[in-house]
Parts: C-alpha cells; structure tokens; sequence
C-alpha cells in the first residue's frame, strides 16, 4: 500500500502512513518540511509502514534530509526511525532525552508495547536500533530552524516542535479528527501515567508560542491552533469534573464497564459529539484509545486519594 501525501503548504506536506490495522487509515500522519533552511521529518510512523514512508519522500523529490524529529517514542510516531536512520544515514535523530535509550536499544519498548497494545502493537512491528553515533548532538540542534518544547503529558518523553508559527504538537494537544460535517472530533489523549497538570503546563508552554497552525499526529493541520489549544485544554479539566464527580468508587475493571464510562463521556463531552460520524470501524478504533484515556483519567484521580476508581 502506497502512503497518501497531502501538500498542505508549499514547504509542507502530511504523509498518511496505513498500518495493516483495520480502522487506522487516516490516522498516523508523518510531516515532512522542505523550507529554505532545512528539510526535516516530524515523525517517522510506525515500522510496518517504513517503505511507504521512504516511497513518499523520493515521490516528493526529496533525497536529503537534515533532521529526523521524533515527538515521543511510542511506535505509531517512532516505529520506523531505525529505517528511516538507515535510508539517511547521515540525518542526526532529534529525540528527548529520556526516549534516547529506547531507541539505542528497543527491546524493552517493543516487549512493553506488545503488552500494553497487543495484536495491535505486533502489527506496528519492532523498531530497528538506532546507533548512538545518529543521535542529533547540541551542535547540530543550535543551528536547527526549529524550537524544541519539553511537553510531558502523554508521555514523560515527548517534544513538540516549533517553527515559524508552526507547531507539530504530536499528541500534547490531543488527536482531533476533521468530520465530514465539517466539525472536530477531538479527544485527550492521556494513557497512564497521566498527571493532569503536567498536561495542562504542557498546554500552556505551546500556547506560548502563539502559533497559528497545529499539525497533529493524529490528525491533519488546522489554522486556528490557540483555538484548539485552548479547547482541548478545557476538555481535559470537564473530563476531570465529569470523572470525580462520578468517581465514588465504581470500578472500570472489564470492556464493558469501562464503556459504560466512554458513553458517559461521548453524551457529555460536546467535542466528541462527532463520534457518530465516524467510520464503524473508526468507532471501534477510538473506543479502544478512549479506554485508554479513561485509565489515565483513573490513575491520576485514585493517585489524589479522593476517587479509588480503577479500570481494567
């Protein structure tokens, strides 16, 4: 399968990479920047869809590249950085700090992801290592076009990269679908170990920024980034609301409980009332993910002592 390129600006373009995953087309997006000063990749998907990555580039004429940029190391973002480290073998790797380890040695990050994920993780397929001589040293970072921002929430190891009003934001601000309505589908996206106001200071550093476009990982650009910011920045505190005041020591330990709570949401949250208009198989797709969230949700409010809520 061929990925689908979307040129979004002249210096921009959104690459779709399709996983063998029913339900996970137009969903995992890598950016690729070709501007006056450098051409760069903001993440690489996952290992499944490295040819289809590397097809796409040499589609779009590209044959150098100055920097790989991965926003956090979870494999539907970083999966493929091996390969792609291997096709430019002379692009330094930008990654944080505590992911570098992890992608040196992918082990323990392709063992956990098949725990935590599994016949999904496996079908995203093992990182390849990445040399440590490939890792984007200071030198090399000081003279990059771009800014990288510290923005844990999602994870502990993730960046978000500005350039020029431009801020490829991974999943620090959440994954927000285009709907055919014309809407927004935007949902958090907090997994344990989630810590709320980590994610909102995570938030609030992007906002600082002022940019005016927000390309996300999951999915696509929109033009009114402080909007969506400042959206999905309520969104987590209603969730929050929402779950402590239902949090009175019901417990989310099967599926089905569990989407017993994802429905609470889906009625409540009016940024996922798009919900409906996805695909069935999209539906299925984000009720695993919303799940997910929601265990994150659990964890940070049974860790505040207050709401022993758990979710299997």
């Amino acid at each position: 399968m061929a990925a689908t390129v979307h040129r979004l600006a002249p210096h921009l373009s959104l690459i779709d990479l399709t996983p063998p995953i029913i339900g996970f087309h137009d969903f995992i997006g890598a950016w690729l920047v070709v501007g006056p000063e450098a051409a760069y990749l903001v993440d690489v998907g996952p290992a499944a869809t490295a040819d289809q990555l590397i097809e796409a580039i040499a589609a779009l004429g590209v044959d150098h590249l100055d920097y790989i940029c991965l926003t956090h190391i979870h494999l539907d973002h970083a999966g493929a950085v091996g390969h792609l480290a291997r096709r430019f073998p002379d692009t330094p790797v930008v990654c944080h700090p505590k992911g570098i380890p992890h992608i040196i040695d992918p082990e323990r990050l392709w063992q956990g992801t098949v725990k935590t994920l599994g016949e999904t993780g496996r079908a995203y397929g093992p990182m390849l290592p990445v040399d440590a001589s490939w890792i984007a040293t200071e030198a090399q970072l000081a003279s990059a076009p771009f800014q990288l921002l510290d923005t844990p929430g999602h994870s502990s190891h993730h960046y978000a990269v500005y350039d020029n009003g431009c801020l490829f934001a991974g999943e620090a601000g959440g994954v927000c679908l285009p709907l055919p309505s014309g809407d927004i589908y935007l949902r958090p996206a907090t997994p344990p170990r989630f810590l709320l106001e980590t994610s909102l200071s995570s938030i609030d550093r992007l906002m600082a920024t002022v940019p005016d476009t927000l390309c996300y990982g999951h999915f696509g650009m929109r033009r009114d980034a402080m909007n969506m910011l400042a959206r999905h920045r309520e969104q987590l505190l209603f969730w929050e609301k929402t779950l402590a005041a239902r949090a009175d020591g019901e417990e989310m330990d099967s599926v089905a409980a569990a989407d017993r709570w994802v429905d609470l949401l889906l009625g409540k949250d009016p940024l996922l009332h798009g919900f409906s208009q996805l695909a069935p198989d999209v539906q299925v797709r984000e009720r695993s993910f919303l799940r997910n969230s929601l265990k994150g949700f659990a964890g940070y409010l049974a860790s505040l002592g207050e709401h022993p809520v758990s979710i299997g």
